[in-house]
């Protein structure tokens, strides 16, 4: 019975969890982000201060889902991300928890958001205030904004598979990412999660959760100098040896690919800007 009653709240709460990020969103879309939109002026700052809210909403937002014995989540070399500049976070793609964990991490950091979130007057003051960068443009205009905002001091999280990491299939990575980073110059920080045992995984529904209390752990990883790869006379060849290294790594850490969530806007990053360099 007290079984029973556990995978009802688990389920029940992973629910919940998941209608608060559409509905916490639309609350801060509507009254923190205007007021801060209105008392700073400067663009700057005001992107500052909107990550900065977002950062502690996702933080509060993890600590919750642990509290709440909906899920654990771990993550292990938090330290290793507080004073990132213009870095590239390069991720696995396990779990619809992902970015979100990976933002309750980071102070600064910015992403790839679906275009039509412009459309929305409250969204787009936050996806625009924060200073993400729209999926719906070109290839070329996407990947230059995410040169640019790299060379800015930006960090920017990038899954290289643009797509959702499937268990027991190997990643197979795409060359778009490392293109970007050769050419803004920019040193790459790997993290590895793990979402385990699977929940919110793709094509399983959300109420159907695992026996047991899944662990979402998030493991900050080496950073990478892209300097390393920049001597080569050709980008191709320096995008496939920064490829391979990653690859490498992913391979040594898990074996095999792990099952992934639903889409997520930023996976696209990889998709659109694979045809780059080559």
């Amino acid at each position: 019975m007290r079984h029973r009653l556990d995978l009802i709240w688990r389920a029940f709460g992973t629910g919940l969890f998941l209608a608060i990020i559409g509905v916490g969103g639309s609350l801060l879309a509507m009254t923190v982000f205007p007021l801060v939109a209105v008392l700073t002026r400067d663009p700057d700052r005001r992107r500052r201060r909107i990550q900065y809210v977002l950062h502690m909403s996702f933080k509060l937002y993890c600590r919750a889902i642990h509290l709440l014995k909906v899920a654990d989540v771990r993550v292990v070399g938090r330290e290793r991300l507080t004073d990132l500049r213009g870095t590239m976070i390069v991720a696995n793609h396990p779990s619809l928890l992902d970015v979100v964990m990976i933002m309750a991490a980071v102070p600064n950091v910015q992403c790839v958001v679906k275009g039509g979130l412009w459309k929305n007057p409250f969204f787009r003051l936050t996806v625009e205030g924060a200073g993400y960068i729209r999926n719906d443009v070109a290839p070329e205009a996407l990947m230059q904004a995410c040169i640019d905002t790299l060379k800015a001091g930006n960090n920017l999280i990038v899954f290289p598979e643009g797509t959702r990491t499937v268990r027991g299939r190997a990643m197979k990575l795409h060359r778009g990412f490392a293109n970007i980073a050769i050419l803004a110059e920019a040193d790459l920080r790997l993290i590895d999660i793990t979402c385990e045992p699977p929940l919110l995984h793709k094509g399983n529904p959300w109420w159907k959760v695992p026996a047991t209390r899944t662990e979402f752990l998030m493991e900050v990883g080496e950073r990478l100098d892209i300097r390393q790869f920049l001597g080569y006379r050709y980008r191709s060849l320096s995008a496939r040896k920064l490829v391979g290294v990653i690859e490498a790594h992913y391979a040594e850490k898990f074996g095999h690919g792990r099952v992934g969530t639903g889409s997520e806007a930023v996976d696209r990053l990889g998709a659109e800007a694979r045809g780059f360099g080559a």
